[in-house]
């Protein structure tokens, strides 16, 4: 029933992700193409870029595997369908655009050409997570004669969004994990049963073939070799020791052997993992324990569900549920130890399969030191170690709390496959779908209109409120189109604050990434939604706009806005709210207490000269509307002679309860002030019907001093 549900799910998560768009399957695929058109492996060259890029590093039965199953299908279509979208954000979670590593002109391609490849590929990795389904349930098994640990690790396996994610992926991680399975289900099984002739037959050709689908496998070669010393110790067989460890040997020589060899003969190291590194990137930050620490997040993600180019995470409270899910097996887990403690076998096989998860962990963490490469699914190669030691530790606590284990299994497998079957239809597919277009102009959007060559700018919709450092802006415009380009236009969105300076920016085709101005419908109207993140280190308050336009990524030209009547356009600056960034205070101030202007804004501090007046104001409370500062130098008889009104850089109608900022107010006047004393007076007042806040003085005006002219 599990295989079964596992399959049918694997197959809705392989239709809900484009082609080329799971993690690393651009270059997976890329590096199938090449082997079966050429039927050779390529050789590595640092800042050369290629279709496969790192993935030409990698051991080869994969993709030999793999290239003889797609060598007759015509795949000559294959670099239109990967064509690069120029501003994908892979890696970047936080993201809410611009998820798509390639362009597509539909999510849901027709199957035929290098499509049809891709998908009879994704079919094999689901064919082969089938094999690692199956040897988790086995090793279970082994583990414990309770057919509810068996049960329970395979559910763990196969309902894990991210195992099902990569298996209807292209990816070599499908073949090792399936082969490493089976070499720990039947290291498990010689444990109990001692050696045999053909299960040592078996385990040195599965090894072999795992050592040449990827470097994790090797991890298993020290572990096997222990366990057989165990077995041979216990049994007095050293023979059936001696003749597993030659058949490793041989196996290993004579199946992966040649490909370690030519690693040392093109690149001077057994591995290839520093040719890899130079083609991935090497890591340029230094790697330390608090480094370790940091990247903790995405490999604790990874390991449950992190999707597409590594940028798309699923709700916080399932990683939360699975957090806790680990750490009530761990506990059971050592509960079990310790009541099994004079159980050697049993502690044997518990050890074995923790032995296998450190060192594995040991691998990728120096693997990740090397390189970016903190991802927790890299572990799936152990998950037949992992998923049967997470099962037997929850089976424990089931014990525990005295519960019918069955009603347990059932709800938790029960849970566990609603929720990977709601994952494609909620956190994937949407991300990829294509916008829809529409007729008209809804009723809520703000009209405004540019016309951008063949684009019209028609409306906006953006949200009227405050911002800070950090924040993400959304904003979504309305495009018209006019006819289609011959050329895919990119959009750019900048937030700007009102000295012109870009605190935050979006440069992407439209529709997020997914529509292409050469694809879409002449007379319709597109809704573009984005979420602008607002630079953490941006400061100054200000109101905050967006500037867009449109521009050619190749050749940087941008496209001239217009407007209705052909005028030539500056700009398209479309209000979005206000920005409150950190404001310096200036210390050079005279402060003052006790005056506050209608109870709702004080006045802290002060400098008055000859040019120009400074004012530090603090809300006390939150400003029903926008106000102006009024600055007044009056003569002694009353007569207004200079003055400088002016508004915060922040309206006041986005200012919080201990907000602090500064106005700055150049003394304007018909002509010089002769020299002489000036009574001081300030106030706000509203522009639209000049009614000031209230403060205990005539007028409302406050006496702020004198201003003394030489």
């Amino acid at each position: 029933m599990i295989l079964v549900a596992f399959v049918a799910l694997a197959l809705i998560y392989a239709r809900a992700t484009p082609p080329l768009e799971a993690s690393d399957e651009l270059w997976h695929v890329g590096m199938v193409d090449a082997l079966a058109d050429t039927g050779s492996l390529p050789v590595q060259v640092p800042g050369v870029e290629t279709a496969w890029e790192q993935e030409g590093s990698q051991p080869p039965l994969y993709y030999l595997l793999a290239a003889g199953l797609v060598a007759g299908i015509d795949r000559d279509d294959f670099d239109a369908l990967r064509q690069p979208n120029p501003h994908a954000r892979a890696g970047v979670p936080g993201a809410s655009d611009n998820k798509n590593l390639v362009l597509h002109d539909t999510p849901h391609p027709s199957l035929q050409g290098a499509a049809l490849a891709v998908y009879v590929l994704r079919c094999l990795g689901i064919l082969l997570s089938c094999v690692t389904v199956a040897a988790v349930y086995f090793t279970a098994g082994e583990l414990s004669p309770n057919p509810i640990v068996a049960a329970l690790a395979a559910g763990l396996t196969a309902l894990n969004p991210m195992f099902l994610f990569i298996s209807a992926s292209v990816n070599n991680d499908n073949l090792v994990t399936a082969l490493n399975s089976l070499i720990l289900w039947q290291t498990l099984v010689m444990l109990r049963q001692g050696f045999s002739t053909r299960r040592s037959f078996a385990l040195a050709a599965l090894l072999a073939l795992a050592s040449l689908s990827k470097l994790s496998a090797l991890v298993l070669i020290p572990v096997v070799g222990l366990a057989a010393l165990w077995v041979a110790s216990r049994s007095r067989d050293g023979r059936g020791f001696t003749c597993l460890i030659l058949l490793i040997a041989v196996a290993w020589a004579g199946l992966a052997g040649w490909w370690y060899l030519r690693n040392v003969t093109l690149y001077g190291e057994l591995f290839g993992t520093r040719a890899m590194v130079a083609v991935a990137g090497p890591r340029t930050d230094g790697f330390t324990l608090q480094t370790l620490i940091d990247e903790f997040e995405g490999f604790r993600v990874g390991y449950w569900g992190w999707f597409g180019a590594v940028n798309i995470t699923a709700a916080p409270l399932y990683y939360r549920v699975m957090d806790a899910v680990v750490v009530i097996a761990l506990a059971g887990l050592a509960l079990y130890g310790w009541q099994a403690r004079r159980q050697a076998q049993m502690l044997v096989r518990i050890g074995l399969l923790a032995l296998v998860i450190a060192l594995g962990s040991v691998a990728l963490i120096g693997w990740t030191a090397q390189t970016y490469a903190s991802q927790g699914r890299l572990l799936f190669p152990y998950l037949a170690a992992i998923s049967p030691l997470l099962a037997l530790g929850l089976e424990r606590v089931f014990r525990v709390v005295r519960l019918p284990e069955w009603i347990l299994i059932s709800v938790g497998i029960g849970a566990f496959g609603i929720w990977a079957l709601l994952v494609p239809f909620t956190t994937i597919a949407p991300h990829y779908a294509l916008p829809e277009p529409r007729a008209e102009l809804p009723p809520n959007a703000q009209p405004v209109y540019a016309r951008f060559d063949r684009v019209e700018l028609v409306g906006y919709e953006a949200t009227d409120t405050r911002y800070e450092p950090g924040d993400a802006a959304p904003i979504t415009v309305y495009w018209r189109v006019v006819e289609q380009t011959e050329r895919d236009l990119s959009l750019y969105l900048h937030a700007v604050n009102d000295d012109g300076e870009v605190i935050g920016r979006i440069d992407s085709y439209p529709g997020g990434g997914r529509l292409r101005t050469t694809t879409w419908l002449p007379g319709m109207i597109y809704a573009d939604s984005y979420r602008i993140l607002l630079d953490d280190d941006a400061s100054g308050a200000s109101r905050l706009r967006v500037q867009v336009g449109w521009w050619d990524f190749e050749s940087g030209d941008v496209v001239q806005p217009t407007s209705e009547n052909d005028t030539p356009l500056e700009s398209v600056m479309l209000d979005a709210g206000g920005f409150a960034g950190v404001e310096p205070i200036p210390t050079d101030l005279t402060d003052i207490s006790d005056v506050n202007f209608g109870g709702v804004i004080a006045l802290d501090g002060y400098r008055i000269a000859q040019d120009q007046v400074v004012l530090s104001w603090r809300a006390m409370g939150a400003p029903d509307a926008n106000y102006t500062v009024f600055v007044q130098a009056l003569d002694d008889q009353n007569v207004v002679a200079a003055q400088g009104d002016a508004p915060p850089a922040l309206p006041t109608r986005y200012w919080q309860p201990g907000d602090r900022f500064v106005t700055r107010h150049p003394l304007i006047s018909a002509e010089p002030l002769p020299p002489g004393s000036y009574r001081m007076v300030i106030g706000w007042y509203k522009p639209e019907d000049g009614a000031r806040l209230e403060t205990a003085s005539p007028d409302n005006a406050y006496p702020l001093g004198t201003l003394t002219v030489p």
